[in-house]
């Protein structure tokens, strides 16, 4: 036990950081800071006034360097506000802080967002909600800066205005639990994002109901974010992996199965809106391995309420098919090609539909496992000379009618033979959605991988990374949670 906690202990950040993807829609402070912008602002100077409206005007057109100069423009000329409305002067330093951060100034924003919190709070009461955005946006500021604990307590101050307004359980809160949840995400702290989700949706319950359909965005997200934590950790013979990794993918399962209740008991049995929950529930029970038939099953309700649906378009009836086919091509079932086939021949209607059965079907499409990035190695290897700038390994491969790989042989490589091994063992495992030419599946061949490596000690502090092991071992059990 303890030396796979050990193990485990070394890369649950980087596991971690593997997860954000499924929070990419909080992902930067550059995509979102700018929510927090103070746009309702008076001004008893009509100079002042104007140029407000223009740097609004600049916003609404994403005009954000002239934006940034004009607020800093508008900061130097209100200088005399710092004594007769220093919020006044502080939301205007908050709002140039803003700019700059939505532009990756992230220094020079803490720079004018700082004092600018500090004039705010001359007069704002502690617990004031006009404090939140400046106090949100220091905490996104921060995160990019990789201050981590500083951008922590931002978020939590901000969490604790909104409890004095509206309570423990108050929906306002929702926004900030995910920013947090994605600060824990990226230190790989995966039992601290997993309470801040729970609370999450607990909040939602109470706000909302249990069965309310506005928790059908959360049950998915949830669902998604638990599939992804039990597919790092691989079938093992040992009963903690077993264990937790099973605790992981029924959480997820129970998710998608409430979500699809929930539209099911509002407005039926074939409602389009039980696709979106079906794909989610088929790709955990992918992921989950040990009931790829159930996956199966999912697509082929989504696909049968889809042809039954008099709403349905042809682009969404094609792509029911080819997500059920490319199931099927994962699980090795024969009925792939006539579904395959019978979506191209559907394509053909016109030029629009043929250009994109070109793009779907003109190469083959890498299906599971998903691509990997770069892949991390202990240490240098001895096989790598002193001046190779980069480790890596080329293969050669081709893709049969039916999706398996084939004739796999190195190119170059200056890694150990154990990766290469591993890299034929994965690609002789892979699964391609195959080219259809002409109305015929086709092999292709002359495919080439091109998979790079770096030493895990040089790998980057904070990125969207991929990390696998030769030996296929996962490195996700926090050493907090064994059962």
């Amino acid at each position: 036990m303890r030396a796979i906690q050990a193990f485990l202990k070394i890369s649950v950040r980087m596991v971690g950081i593997m997860l954000l993807p499924l929070w990419s829609g909080i992902a930067s402070a550059q995509e979102n800071v700018l929510d927090y912008f103070f746009d309702e602002l008076t001004f008893n100077n009509e100079t002042s006034r104007h140029q407000y409206e223009q740097i609004q005007i600049q916003l609404r057109n994403s005009q954000l360097e002239p934006a940034t100069q004009a607020a800093e423009n508008l900061v130097a000329n209100s200088i005399g506000l710092t004594e007769s409305d220093p919020a006044l002067y502080g939301k205007l330093l908050a709002n140039l802080g803003i700019l700059l951060s939505s532009q990756g100034y992230y220094l020079e924003a803490m720079e004018a967002l700082d004092p600018g919190l500090e004039f705010i709070e001359e007069k704002a009461n502690p617990f004031s909600t006009t404090l939140m955005n400046v106090i949100m946006a220091r905490g996104l500021t921060q995160s990019e800066l990789n201050y981590f604990k500083e951008a922590e307590e931002s978020f939590r101050r901000a969490q604790h205005i909104s409890h004095r307004v509206g309570g423990v359980y108050t929906p306002q809160q929702l926004e900030i639990i995910n920013y947090i949840t994605r600060l824990n995400l990226r230190q790989g702290k995966l039992l601290d994002a997993d309470r801040e989700q729970k609370f999450n949706l607990r909040i939602s319950e109470q706000a909302y109901g249990k069965d309310s359909e506005k928790l059908l965005p959360i049950l998915q997200r949830l669902g998604a974010y638990f599939a992804s934590r039990g597919k790092m950790i691989p079938l093992s013979d040992q009963l903690d992996f077993r264990y937790y990794r099973d605790s992981l993918f029924r959480r997820s399962i129970n998710f998608y199965r409430r979500a699809i209740k929930i539209i099911e008991d509002n407005y039926g049995v074939n409602d389009l809106r039980l696709v979106e929950p079906l794909r989610g529930l088929a790709n955990a029970r992918l992921l989950q391995i040990t009931n790829r038939s159930a996956s199966e099953a999912a697509l082929e309700r989504a696909l049968s309420i889809v042809d039954s649906n008099p709403d349905t378009d042809l682009p969404d009836r094609i792509k029911a098919m080819i997500r059920l086919a490319d199931m099927y091509t994962i699980t090795g079932d024969r009925r792939a090609p006539a579904i395959y086939l019978q979506a191209w021949e559907m394509m053909q209607e016109n030029a629009t539909y043929r250009q994109l059965s070109a793009e779907i079907f003109g190469t083959p499409t890498r299906l599971h496992p998903e691509v990997s990035g770069v892949l991390y190695l202990a240490r240098k290897p001895d096989a790598a000379l002193k001046g190779d700038v980069e480790l890596y390994i080329d293969v050669a491969y081709s893709v049969r009618a039916n999706g398996r790989v084939t004739n796999i042989h190195l190119l170059e490589k200056n890694v150990p033979n154990a990766q290469v091994r591993y890299m034929r063992a994965r690609l002789a495992d892979t699964r391609f959605r195959p080219r259809i030419l002409d109305g015929e599946l086709v092999a292709t061949e002359n495919l080439m991988i091109h998979q790079t490596f770096e030493v895990v000690d040089s790998g980057p502090v904070d990125a969207n990374f991929y990390i696998e092991r030769s030996d296929k071992r996962s490195l996700l059990i926090p050493d907090n949670e064994f059962p």
